[in-house]
């Protein structure tokens, strides 16, 4: 078994940093998309979509020289991408943080609009 290093330089990290993230990001589609399950839009197409987002790498990723993969690899592997990914939510989220408070911020500074629709109520 070959093994496969996410994080070995900068330029690789930051690419692996979005394939985590996508990968994380589909999961999280695929599981929105199964408990809100709807029988009046059909959400088959997009389920099928994000699972293979999610299939497709980590099958790749497991697989050996004479081409066969075993499904504990595979689970291990989305486990490792799942908590990368959770990770790297933790990583971002100071500065995902500091641009929230920033935006709340300059909510509170703003007037309100004047609504020509509560004038004619008032008057």
């Amino acid at each position: 078994m070959t093994t496969f290093d996410l994080l070995s330089d900068g330029i690789s990290s930051f690419g692996a940093m979005i394939f985590v993230g996508l990968f994380l990001i589909s999961f999280c589609f695929s599981v929105h998309l199964i408990v809100t399950w709807n029988p009046y839009h059909r959400p088959v197409i997009p389920l099928v979509c994000s699972i293979l987002i999610c299939i497709i790498p980590a099958t790749l990723l497991t697989m050996e020289q004479d081409s066969s993969t075993s499904i504990e690899e595979m689970l291990e592997v989305f486990f490792l991408l799942t908590s990368l990914g959770a990770g790297m939510v933790l990583l971002w989220l100071p500065i995902i943080l500091l641009f929230a408070t920033i935006m709340m911020f300059s909510l509170t500074k703003r007037k309100p609009s004047p609504d020509p629709l509560i004038e004619m109520i008032e008057n």
